[in-house]
């Protein structure tokens, strides 16, 4: 299995408190999945939210809950179009965000999710937040930035040689997974593939050798770092 790593986020979530619109903002973060969860949500209720966010961490690190066959049909799709076979517990971080969302739907307005730097946005309005990718040579050092405007965003990378994927999807598990599967085929391939991608709803920023390139639908929504002197 190639190493995988995650981006971060550069506006942090204490940062992101109180600068979303639609009420107050109740922020946790607790250990899950041997890595952190952190969540800011924003609404009317603060003790309402407090309350949907307990309990996200009581129960955010059950295996796939009920979602497996789901998982698992994801999971043929990727191999049949990839040749690369996602083990089930590479979706462990994207099911957890998926399963948060559900838990926090009618107790928020809005809220932003991150586990061990895979992001995950909850909300019927699109927000507008950079989401950093990482040099995959030097993951403290940012390629690129993209905008998130929903759904999830999951980047994999490895060091050597450098190469690294972010997926933009509609769900957790689908950016998960295709991030994982994509790492595994290189830029060449992902972004000729990417086309099939549509019916996940999902777009891809590839970083390698070559420089960093990205689906036509994310135009706009690049900005690649100038090369350091």
């Amino acid at each position: 299995m190639v190493p995988v790593m995650r981006t971060v986020l550069l506006l942090s979530l204490a940062a992101a408190c109180g600068r979303e619109p639609g009420g107050a903002a109740v922020s946790r973060a607790w250990p899950v999945l041997g890595t952190t969860m952190s969540a800011a949500a924003w609404g009317a209720d603060t003790m309402r939210i407090g309350r949907a966010l307990e309990r996200v961490r009581d129960t955010v690190d059950r295996p796939l809950s009920g979602r497996a066959v789901a998982a698992d049909s994801l999971r043929r799709e990727i191999r049949l179009r990839t040749g690369v076979a996602v083990a089930a517990a590479d979706l462990t971080e994207g099911d957890a965000l998926d399963r948060a969302a559900v838990m926090l739907a009618g107790a928020v307005d809005s809220a932003l999710l991150d586990i061990g730097g895979q992001f995950l946005w909850v909300g019927r309005q699109a927000t507008r937040r950079p989401v950093g990718i990482a040099d995959p040579a030097n993951t403290l050092d940012a390629l690129a930035t993209v905008e998130m405007r929903g759904g999830s965003v999951s980047t994999s990378s490895q060091p050597g040689p450098p190469l690294s994927v972010t997926v933009l999807a509609a769900s957790g598990v689908a950016a998960d997974a295709w991030s994982t599967a994509l790492l595994e085929i290189g830029c060449d391939r992902a972004l000729a593939l990417a086309p099939q991608l549509e019916a996940w709803q999902a777009s891809l920023v590839c970083a390698d050798s070559s420089g960093v390139r990205w689906t036509a639908d994310l135009e706009g929504r690049v900005l690649v770092r100038p090369p350091r002197p």
